[in-house]
């Protein structure tokens, strides 16, 4: 092969290599971008509160407006008003939604925005036994139960044995002549074995404790603990649809879980971000949507919130059911978990496939498995685990294998620098190239037992 084909053909492949990983890199940063700025009003392939996305960029540049897009995306309305976008004036006649304007985006990051939208293709459903409407029965919490019953009539016959017994006793002893003594009651007479037999009496003494302990350990250990509990609502929020069909992101709605310790239930003014227009769902019409705009003081039919003769808006809280019960003596952080800076944990680590659930409950380690096992669980790091339910279990399992990047973010900077300054423990610790959260303390009893 001539040698300055050799080097063109080089140069050609350099060339595809980059636009690819440029793409790629694109389409990873425009996906956060997305979910974090768009996913509440818009879906990559289907219209919602503002309209499909994909192909969008392409309609814009076929009629000649390909840089007014990222005028549009900054301010809309200041493009409409502008009469110089065609597009800006379809948009606005398909949906006279004012869209928020995105004016901390720059051009490259709306560009990544749009090659990831461009991309998408609906992800496959993950195979487990999460399905979307699966229905949870509760496990059988009266095994327990019948085996106290059975240990009652196994005393009861003992007992009713030993009284068949001591009655055949006295009328043998009668027909032989013997003298019966009548104060020798049945609890005399009981113990009076109990002392001949007093390797039988051990044993039974012993494996009567050891099952009263086993049981009480079990009931104390469910203390607080709803394993497959779903409350009913008051209002019916499919996290599959919101989630998982319109793809937005936990923290759009649990927007304190990077703040504080709780996630915390929102506000009913979030959902009113996208409810004010929304006024229909695809599963149950009107009637759920009609209950939010009740809770906000919204009056659809005016467009406007309703409001009393001090200008104070007519509101009726919502009361919603906690689905899991974390016990006082513990304390957990939300954002000390899924923070990007410090733990950057994904929700599902815990909480499983959301975007899978109809109705907001504790997950199952088979449904958190089986989304780890997924390539989209995999990205995220998700851990594979044991324990049954979500109790500290969970969290010593995750504590024991969970990988922590040090040198990713300031917040472990300090700990970094001591380990590399410090052979001795940097090898200790990275003995098998990994660091822990329980290599750095994360077992430790005062870090969640007050």
């Amino acid at each position: 092969m001539n040698k300055y084909l050799k080097k063109h053909l080089a140069n050609f492949l350099t060339l595809v290599l980059f636009v690819s990983v440029t793409v790629v890199s694109y389409s990873q940063d425009g996906e956060k971008l997305f979910k974090a700025n768009c996913a509440s009003c818009h879906h990559p392939i289907k219209n919602a509160t503002g309209p499909k996305m994909q192909g969008v960029l392409q309609k814009w540049e076929d009629n000649g407006e390909g840089d007014l897009i990222y005028e549009w995306v900054k301010n809309p309305a200041e493009l409409y008003n502008s009469g110089k976008s065609k597009m800006a004036k379809a948009i606005w006649d398909w949906s006279p939604t004012v869209m928020t304007p995105q004016g901390h985006l720059s051009k490259d990051e709306v560009k990544s925005i749009f090659a990831y939208v461009d991309a998408y293709a609906p992800p496959a459903t993950a195979q487990g036994p999460a399905t979307d409407d699966t229905v949870y029965e509760a496990e059988d919490e009266t095994v327990s139960f019948w085996w106290w019953i059975i240990i009652g009539l196994m005393v009861f016959v003992l007992f009713a044995t030993f009284g068949v017994r001591r009655e055949l006793s006295e009328v043998i002893a009668a027909k032989e002549g013997q003298a019966v003594d009548p104060k020798k009651t049945f609890i005399v007479s009981a113990r009076q074995w109990a002392l001949r037999n007093w390797f039988v009496t051990v044993l039974m003494i012993v494996a009567v404790a050891l099952f009263s302990g086993i049981e009480l350990f079990g009931r104390l250990y469910q203390v607080g603990v709803y394993q497959d509990y779903q409350p009913s609502q008051p209002i019916a929020y499919s996290h599959k649809l919101h989630a998982g069909n319109m793809g937005i992101e936990c923290k759009y709605c649990h927007h304190s879980a990077e703040k504080s310790k709780h996630a915390g239930i929102p506000s009913v003014n979030v959902c009113m971000n996208c409810h004010a227009v929304v006024h229909e769902g695809p599963q149950y019409g009107t009637e759920e949507i009609d209950k939010i705009h009740l809770a906000a003081g919204y009056n659809k039919a005016k467009q406007a919130y309703n409001l009393d003769a001090n200008g104070t808006r007519i509101e009726q809280p919502l009361v919603w059911n906690k689905a899991h019960n974390l016990p006082d003596h513990v304390y957990f952080s939300h954002a000390q978990h899924v923070h990007p800076n410090t733990g950057n944990i994904d929700c599902r680590q815990c909480h499983g496939p959301v975007q899978n659930y109809t109705l907001g409950r504790v997950s199952t380690t088979d449904e958190v498995n089986a989304y780890a096992s997924t390539d989209e669980g995999m990205e995220k790091g998700i851990i594979q685990l044991t324990k049954p339910i979500l109790t500290m279990g969970w969290c010593i399992e995750c504590h024991n294998k969970k990988e922590i990047d040090l040198a990713s973010t300031g917040y472990y900077e300090e700990i970094h620098n001591r380990l590399k300054s410090r052979a001795d423990v940097h090898n200790n610790i990275l003995e098998d190239d990994k660091v822990t959260v329980k290599e750095l303390g994360g077992w430790e009893c005062a870090k969640c037992h007050y």
